[in-house]
């Protein structure tokens, strides 16, 4: 018994030696990113991640291996870089990690690495490259916000508010492969009650990911890496983890952490176009063509042209045009049997029926014009029977009693290499300027586990995404000018190292147009994301205001005696005159719980700070019966005076700051509406 006890007590103590291993991670010396970090990744402490190595947790050893630094060359500016390297001098495994701190703003941000410079490893477990504590000087409890991820459903993106207060957990994983789907986006805004600041965690992979969330007295431990691998390093072999981003805010509010992490997105994490954050307006080649065409199956070259001629005739010219699915060859027989398949992909070759000369004289029309060209690819998805599947049947991914397709390998360096030299130069032929990429599969998860070898639970999928990013980095080094549009069935590959490469131009594949989905998804994915876009298919105010974000494709009927161009022409220059709030601060104006109701108001807020300008967007949906509708708005000057323009009417009056942000009344008279209401301060 006592033998028992003595044990039990052993436990105890080691249990609470582990628990106290981790010091708290604390905005301490943030403002100097180059101290914090060389304080937080010192030699002779535990770092802020951790894994298993044959099963011992490494904080029980990481401390006696070999330490080393040094200052890297940073790739953003305003930024430090430093390499932190922890070496098993009998092993030769060498663990590191690179460290970004942000000057601008109090951020910083690591990549964690294994690389193996001896004979196989031992195993490699329960990896998790954010494993630290949070703890805010007088802070009583945490609160979490973030946003639930997307399904093509209505609450796309919901808002989801949790308590972590102490004994609290909330623990949250990826599904299906993708990192956004379904579950949650990977971005967390932790709240300290009682301290008016807090943390915004996001992770960065683009595969799939789980999280733990556990509030403790005065402070907050996040766990959070890879989702299930279990593996052992080969002679030679590096693999790459998520990527962990910790951003300190201070202010009134959780919104002041949203808004700060917006703003630390537009400036590091987004691709920019002529130094600016790449949100364009797109014009779609036309849709809604006569079954069984579907997509763009039906489109031809000179068709595509007549449309362009159309939008300049209109005077609605977008920054370029957007070439969906549907324009490439399928396997013999497809478009004839009553369904034109656009999601037989695999032969990326223009079908040359109806494009004979390939895309040049679309591109060169465009560019005549002053628009750019986007085309529709989804090259990991291979579908049986496609010149990629017959041709290199090397670089395919199975799975066992799938009949349909496979997946294009990734994780192998020469089907990587082979990809980025075909889509290139497919691209530079035919006068591609914009890249959009899909990914139509929920069982990517599959694919991997399927193909992994025995011991090494996990090491496709690692494989996969960096090879995924070596990919995408390769067209961006090749075409300086390129932006890479970021789909996946959606907005379901919504991470922080995908919005540094790319802009989730369709960011679900909820119902297309439908308004009130739109609206809700507007309202959600802005706390987080300012670049995203969807479509736009109808003139009215509900429906058109639903569709503005900021980035959108125009997808009206050019063609047909339905649309009327004045109305296109009214609702193009209007959205040109909103298009630059999207990109300043956002602020949701009807709470954070449920919105999808029919029978309520949802308005949200866009505020420049730098002048005091900006605007409301207010929607009465179809079953409300309310016509007045209050809000308080955010960020004014109390004793400022505004002039408060309805663009619906265009009458104008002036009011003080302090009674617009206490009880700001909306009125429509009609069910469904839309009201915008632009102030400027004078």
């Amino acid at each position: 018994m006592k033998r028992i006890r003595l044990i039990f007590t052993l436990l105890a103590l080691l249990s609470a030696m582990t628990a106290q291993a981790q010091a708290p991670v604390a905005r301490k010396n943030i403002e100097n990113p180059d101290k914090w970090i060389n304080a937080v990744f010192a030699k002779g402490t535990v770092p802020p991640f951790s894994f298993e190595l044959d099963g011992v947790p490494s904080e029980n050893f990481i401390k006696g291996w070999e330490f080393s630094k040094s200052k890297q060359i940073a790739n953003e500016p305003n930024s430090i870089c430093w390499k932190f390297s922890w070496r098993d001098r009998k092993s030769g495994l060498n663990v590191i990690a690179i460290v970004t701190g942000y000057n601008d703003f109090g951020a910083v941000e690591w990549v964690l690495r294994f690389e193996n410079g001896g004979g196989n490893s031992g195993q490699i477990s329960n990896v998790k490259s954010a494993d630290f504590i949070i703890k805010e000087k007088g802070a009583t409890a945490y609160q979490m916000r973030r946003c639930k991820g997307s399904d093509a459903e209505v609450d796309d993106f919901a808002i989801v508010e949790e308590s972590l207060a102490e004994g609290k957990t909330v623990n949250l994983e990826s599904m299906r492969g993708r990192s956004s789907d379904y579950v949650s986006l990977p971005f967390f805004n932790i709240t300290a009650s009682g301290a008016s600041c807090g943390v915004v965690y996001s992770l960065g992979w683009s595969g799939d990911w789980k999280a733990s969330f556990k509030g403790e007295k005065g402070q907050c431990r996040i766990e959070a890496g890879l989702k299930d691998a279990d593996f052992y390093l080969k002679s030679g072999e590096s693999v790459r983890t998520p990527m962990t981003s910790v951003l300190f805010w201070q202010g009134n509010g959780p919104m002041a952490g949203h808004n700060a992490f917006r703003r630390f997105i537009l400036a590091h994490h987004s691709r920019k176009k002529d130094g600016k954050p790449w949100a364009p307006l797109l014009g779609g080649l036309d849709w809604g063509d006569p079954s069984p065409c579907n997509e763009y199956t039906c489109l031809t070259d000179e068709l595509a042209r007549a449309i362009v001629r159309r939008y300049k005739q209109f005077d609605i010219m977008p920054d370029g045009f957007w070439l969906d699915a549907g324009w490439y060859t399928t396997p013999e027989g497809n478009h004839f049997n009553g369904d034109f398949r656009w999601y037989e992909v695999g032969d990326w070759v223009c079908d040359s029926e109806r494009f004979p000369d390939g895309f040049v004289n679309m591109s060169n029309l465009m560019h005549s014009f002053g628009a750019e060209f986007m085309v529709w690819f989804e090259p990991e998805r291979v579908v049986k029977g496609t010149r990629f599947a017959t041709e290199h049947p090397e670089f395919m991914l199975h799975l066992p009693g799938e009949e349909g397709y496979d997946l294009f390998n990734l994780a192998d360096d020469k089907a990587v290499d082979w990809l980025c030299k075909y889509i290139g130069d497919f691209i530079e032929i035919n006068g591609i300027d914009h890249y959009r990429q899909d990914f139509n599969t929920g069982r990517l998860a599959e694919f991997w586990a399927a193909n992994d070898e025995k011991g090494r639970r996990g090491i496709t999928e690692m494989k996969y995404i960096e090879g995924l990013y070596r990919y995408w980095d390769y067209l961006e080094k090749r075409f300086p000018n390129l932006q890479i549009d970021n789909c996946a069935s959606g907005g379901r590959r919504l991470d922080l190292e995908t919005t540094s490469r790319a802009t989730p131009l369709w960011r679900t594949d909820y119902s297309y147009g439908e308004p009130l989905g739109y609206q809700c998804q507007t309202y959600g994915l802005n706390l987080f994301l300012p670049l995203s876009g969807t479509g736009l298919y109808e003139t009215d105010f509900y429906n058109s205001r639903s569709s503005y974000s900021s980035a959108m494709v125009m997808n009206f009927a050019m063609l047909s005696r339905g649309q009327d161009s004045r109305e296109m022409k009214r609702v193009y220059d209007e959205y040109m005159a909103i298009r630059p709030y999207y990109l300043k601060d956002y602020y949701p104006l009807s709470g954070f719980g449920d919105i999808t109701s029919s029978k309520i108001w949802v308005a949200y807020q866009l505020h420049d700070p730098a002048n005091g300008s900006g605007y409301v967007v207010g929607f009465r949906r179809p079953d409300c019966t309310q016509k007045r509708y209050a809000v308080d708005l955010q960020a004014l000057s109390p004793n400022g005076t505004y002039i408060v323009t309805d663009c619906n009417t265009g009458t104008t009056r002036e009011m003080y700051g302090g009674d617009m942000m206490n009880g700001f009344v909306l009125t429509l008279d009609e069910a469904p509406d839309s009201i915008l209401i632009k102030y400027v301060k004078e």
